[in-house]
């Protein structure tokens, strides 16, 4: 923002619109609201989410709370986004993630992570765990094999089979607060966005944990993004436009 030609103001409507909904808002809508170009709109929208998913970068899941209670446990899955579903042959064109959601006592939800990968293998699960989990999380997932890399990162690992079944989404049940997560991610994409660009996934689930992690201090929104933004590795419009051709639509 030190070298921004946008008056101060746009910038702070910009944060409190990204902020304000679970919904989340498009691009073509911010620059709706704000009076300005799509280009303008597109760019502040990747600056502010690109903000966001630095900030989540610094946490973990599944940590000792502040008061010294006992550490959630954390469930996981694989998750696909976008893409067609091509009977017989997989989830092809697909965009694949790994998420995870702490479970507190209780079924509360508390924070959530989430982070694209290019394939279910072990070694992006451990990626994933050494970078997003905390040293002593206890992991629960189904039976996906690759999920048995959690134990090798040094994650205390318990496995569910599942069936193919729907999710259940009655409280209690196995799985539902990560279910809840991933079914918000879905309303989050969807409903403002007709698609998004698989290169840009990331800082998509980065926004959405943003976001959704601070859901309990909605009035400290704008304020944490301010010193989110201020503290987030310098990404120029000029720098945006050069790596990225703007979106059509």
């Amino acid at each position: 923002m030190a070298h921004t030609k946008l008056p101060l103001a746009t910038w702070f409507r910009a944060m409190h619109a990204m902020t304000c909904t679970k919904q989340g808002i498009s691009a073509v809508e911010l620059g709706r609201r704000l009076g300005v170009s799509y280009p303008t709109a597109w760019y502040l929208h990747k600056r502010l989410r690109h903000a966001m998913t630095e900030r989540e970068s610094r946490y973990v899941v599944g940590g000792l709370g502040g008061d010294g209670g006992a550490a959630p446990g954390v469930e996981a899955d694989d998750v696909y986004l976008g893409g067609e579903r091509n009977q017989g042959s997989g989830p092809a064109g697909k965009t694949r993630v790994i998420a995870a959601a702490e479970r507190h006592p209780g079924g509360r939800m508390g924070r959530i992570a989430m982070r694209v990968v290019r394939g279910f293998t072990a070694a992006a699960v451990q990626a994933f765990s050494q970078a997003r989990l905390a040293p002593e999380a206890h992991v629960h997932t189904d039976g996906l094999r690759a999920f048995s890399a959690f134990a090798s990162a040094g994650r205390s690992h318990q496995r569910t089979i599942t069936d193919s079944k729907r999710p259940a989404r009655q409280r209690g049940t196995a799985f539902f607060v990560l279910n809840t997560a991933i079914a918000n991610l879905s309303t989050a994409i969807k409903a403002p966005h007709k698609a998004i660009s698989a290169k840009h996934t990331n800082d998509y689930l980065g926004a959405f944990c943003w976001t959704t992690n601070r859901r309990r201090k909605m009035a400290d929104m704008v304020p944490a993004l301010c010193r989110a933004v201020a503290s987030s590795s310098n990404l120029t419009r000029a720098a945006v436009f050069a790596q990225n051709a703007v979106p059509g639509g």
